[in-house]
């Protein structure tokens, strides 16, 4: 057996593995997927080719509360995690030695500037949309980072369906595969024609849009040769097989794992993540049923059965506008409404309640701040961080699985295309790490700002009692480190060795200063006493 052809039949040995194992997952995500987000309902791919379908034309569809939930659960998680008009994260190298020298901090500054315009002239904002309405809805989004050649990123955002992932021992997501369909004609485009055998040549020549199964698995690679340079001998392996004829297509690799798999909130012991629409499922199918029902009882309302008199009408009755029915004289020439006395408005009411815990799954009643006329400003600047902090605990999963791998390949990405500013000789063995400033990470660290603007206060008397307690405390530190808290750019500080030029300076004109003074002062003594001096020479006495 060729090394090609083993390496095909172990790449769909994992597939078939992996595809069983998500089984379960499939029969939730079709359910979340009619109810949550019926634009992405082909979980089974059984209607791809049927394009522009009514993807919200349920018949068991009433209700659309948790769809709404999603979409402002999703632009909640964009505005606080990745703001394009903010500077969401920042660089740092862990030593704060080392951070503090005003070259390398400017260094760091300056090359997160230039990886967020990266990011926002790439389709980053585009497709991370799209992943955050899959951790509403899924649990588990799917996001591929490449390598573009005009914009230098490329992001493609996929549904969580199209992916089979498998975590290591450290419960990171370092393997998956995707499965797609591809015609005989592209995968010559794609891959070449040299990679097609005689059987499938002839297909091409009879019928080149015959479609094939293609796998492409990304995983991990063992036994990396550190001598060796190349895209077969990269961290992580990149492969594409046929496999129904068990044939390698492409085999290359990734420096850093080229998919982001984020998941909202993960069981132990299961790979694919849970969501706040999987947790609430069932108030989401009873509300739908609830609806349904709901809108009968109002039809029967406003728009009644009838008691008709079983002899003296003529059938069918007319009951459009001005219409006329014709009835026997002599018999009654009533036709009644039959009321039954269901109460719609208690729908209504029970309605709203369930509607409400929907809601509360979905964080909404977290995410709108409810302000009042009488609320200052800085009364809803403290509520709005309070909420914030509440919700850290819950976004501190997308840190750990979305952002730190996000950043890093970015990172990666922009240094082997020296796309980064010169790194300073001080950095060149530093290991790199990430500082987030979201909303959400600010409103973490103003709790710490807070803090210091109490003790100030509360040490204000002491200062005042005895000015020399100032000397326990650090100024020029503490005014950094609240700018650096708050993400103030490097640019607004000057360096340490200007500061001290300046001090200098501010000394030396003050030490010119109180020395002019001085011998003004003299004269002034000088002019004073002259004329005393001359009446006793005058006199004298001297």
């Amino acid at each position: 057996m060729s090394e090609d052809k083993g390496l095909a039949l172990q790449i769909k040995k994992r597939f078939e593995t992996l595809k069983g194992d998500r089984k379960n997952w499939d029969n939730h995500w079709r359910e979340v997927a009619d109810y949550v987000i019926p634009r992405k309902d082909d979980v089974y791919k059984t209607r791809r080719s049927v394009t522009g379908e009514k993807k919200s034309n349920k018949s068991f569809l009433f209700d659309s509360t948790a769809i709404h939930a999603n979409e402002l659960l999703a632009s909640a998680l964009h505005s606080m995690l990745t703001n394009p008009s903010l500077n969401w994260f920042e660089l740092t190298t862990g030593v704060p030695e080392i951070d503090r020298l005003d070259d390398v901090r400017l260094w760091l500054q300056r090359t997160a500037e230039t990886m967020h315009q990266t990011l926002n002239n790439s389709n980053f904002q585009t497709e991370i949309h799209e992943v955050y309405l899959d951790l509403g809805s899924f649990g588990t989004g799917l996001i591929q980072i490449e390598e573009d050649p005009e914009r230098l990123l490329r992001f493609r955002a996929r549904p969580v369906y199209d992916g089979y992932i498998q975590e290591n021992s450290k419960g990171v997501v370092d393997t998956i595969f995707r499965e797609e369909w591809m015609s005989l004609r592209n995968i010559v485009d794609k891959f070449g024609k040299e990679k097609l055998n005689e059987k499938l040549l002839r297909e091409l020549d009879k019928n080149p849009d015959s479609k094939k199964h293609i796998i492409h698995g990304v995983f991990p690679r063992k036994n990396l040769n550190n001598k060796k340079i190349g895209p077969k001998n990269m961290p992580y392996a990149s492969v594409y097989s046929l496999s129904e004829e068990s044939i390698v297509l492409e085999e290359s690799g990734f420096n850093e794992f080229p998919y982001l798999v984020p998941r909202w909130t993960k069981i132990s012991g299961e790979v694919y993540g849970r969501s706040p629409a999987i947790k609430s499922l069932p108030d989401i199918k009873m509300v739908n049923a609830m609806m349904e029902t709901t809108l009968r009882s109002g039809q029967k309302i406003t728009d009644p059965p009838l008691l008709v008199p079983d002899d003296g009408f003529m059938l069918p009755l007319n009951l459009r506008p001005g219409g006329i029915s014709y009835y026997r004289a002599g018999t009654p020439d009533q036709v009644i409404p039959l009321q039954t006395g269901g109460r719609i408005d208690f729908g209504f009411q029970l309605l709203e309640r369930i509607r409400t815990s929907i809601r509360e799954a979905f964080f909404i009643d977290q995410l709108q701040l409810n302000v009042g006329p009488q609320m200052t400003a800085t009364e809803v600047s403290q509520r709005t961080e309070e909420k914030l902090r509440l919700l850290a605990p819950i976004l501190a999963r997308q840190h750990d699985e979305l952002l730190r791998p996000l950043i890093d390949r970015v990172f990666g990405i922009m240094l082997r295309a020296e796309a980064l500013p010169p790194i300073p000789e001080v950095l060149s063995e530093q290991e790199i790490n990430v500082r987030y400033s979201s909303q959400v990470a600010k409103a973490q660290r103003a709790s710490d700002a807070q803090n210091i603007n109490r003790f100030v206060q509360l040490a204000t008397p002491f200062f005042q009692v005895d000015p020399t307690v100032m000397d326990n405390l650090n100024p020029d530190e503490a005014v950094r480190h609240i700018g650096h808290m708050f993400s103030i750019p490097q640019e607004l500080f000057r360096d340490q060795d200007e500061v001290e030029s300046l001090r200098e300076q501010r000394q030396e004109q003050e030490a010119q200063q109180a020395q002019q003074e001085a011998q003004l002062a003299q004269a002034e003594a000088i002019g004073k006493a002259g004329p005393t001096l001359l009446d006793a020479q005058t006199q004298g006495v001297i």
